[in-house]
C-alpha cells in the first residue's frame, strides 16, 4: 500500500557523536493517516537518540540556524525540527533568497527538518534538490471501492471494502469514501467542482446516474452520522460494520 521514493538511514557513533543524515525530509502522500503516522514516528524514533525534537511553524523554516548553534539543548546531541505545509505556504512561491536559505539547510550536517504535507502527492510538490521525499499512496482498492459505490452493486462493494479493509485503516476508507460520495451528490444536483479534470467530472456524473437524488442525499447523511458516532461513542459498531450496514440499506 505505501510507496517509499527514499528511505533514510541514521550512522551514529558514539565516540564521534556525528550522524549522517538527510536534512529536509517531505513527508506526502493521498493516504494522509499513514503519512501522520510517519511523521509522528519520526519523532519518537529521534528521541529516543537523544534528539532534541523541535515542533515549529512553517514561516519558522527560514528563520532555522543551520549550523545548529543555536540554543541548542545541553543534553541533546542534535536537534530535529518537525513543521507542517511547508511546501504549500512557502516552496510554492519561494523567492530567490528563501529558496538559497532551504537550500542551506538541506546541505546542512547539523540539523533535520520534517515537513508534512496533508493530501498532497508527490507529483504536487515543487522540485528542490536534495530533498527526500516519502510519498504515501492509498492501496489501489480503495478506488475500486469508490466506484463500486451505487445501488445495485452492493455485493462487489462488500467484496471490496472487506479486502481494503485487512491492509487500509477503517478511517481512513470512510474519508476517502465520504469525500467521494459528497462530489457525486455535488454532481447530481448540477453544481461544479472546482479544480477537477473533464475526465474526472465526466466519471462523476456517470456514477450519479445509478443514485436516485433522495437515496443519495440519504446515503450522504448516513455518512455523515456514522462520522459522528465514531466521535462520540454514539454506537456499538466499528466504522466498517457501520459502512456495511449503511451500504446494505442503499446499495
Amino acid at each position: 500500500m505505501i510507496a517509499e521514493f527514499s528511505i533514510f538511514s541514521f550512522q551514529f557513533s558514539l565516540n564521534s557523536q556525528c550522524y549522517n543524515v538527510n536534512m529536509l525530509t517531505i513527508i506526502c502522500g493521498e493516504d494522509s493517516i499513514t503519512s501522520r503516522n510517519y511523521f509522528t514516528d519520526q519523532q519518537r524514533s529521534l528521541k529516543e537518540k537523544d534528539f532534541e525534537i523541535v515542533n515549529v511553524d512553517y514561516h519558522q523554516v527560514l528563520e532555522l540556524d543551520e549550523t545548529g548553534d543555536s540554543e541548542s539543548s545541553l543534553f541533546a546531541l542534535k536537534r530535529a525540527y518537525f513543521t507542517q505545509s511547508l511546501n504549500k505556504k512557502v516552496f510554492k512561491k519561494i523567492s530567490d533568497r528563501n529558496e538559497k536559505k532551504i537550500m542551506a539547510l538541506i546541505s546542512s550536517k547539523e540539523i533535520q527538518v520534517f515537513d508534512w504535507e496533508e493530501e498532497t502527492s508527490s507529483r504536487d510538490l515543487k522540485s528542490i534538490k536534495g530533498t527526500i521525499i516519502k510519498e504515501f499512496k492509498p492501496d489501489k482498492n480503495i478506488f475500486k471501492l469508490l466506484d463500486a459505490c451505487y445501488p445495485g452493486n452492493l455485493k462487489i462493494f462488500i467484496d471490496t471494502l472487506n479486502t481494503l479493509s485487512e491492509s487500509t485503516e477503517d478511517i481512513f476508507i470512510f474519508i476517502m469514501l465520504a469525500r467521494h460520495m459528497r462530489n457525486i451528490l455535488i454532481t447530481k444536483t448540477g453544481e461544479k467542482i472546482p479544480k477537477l479534470m473533464s475526465w474526472q467530472i465526466g466519471k462523476l456524473a456517470n456514477q450519479a446516474k445509478y443514485w436516485e437524488l433522495k437515496n443519495l442525499i440519504n446515503f450522504y447523511q448516513g455518512l455523515h452520522r456514522i462520522d459522528v458516532n465514531s466521535k462520540t461513542n454514539g454506537t456499538p459498531f466499528s466504522v466498517k460494520k457501520s459502512l456495511d450496514i449503511l451500504a446494505c440499506y442503499y446499495l
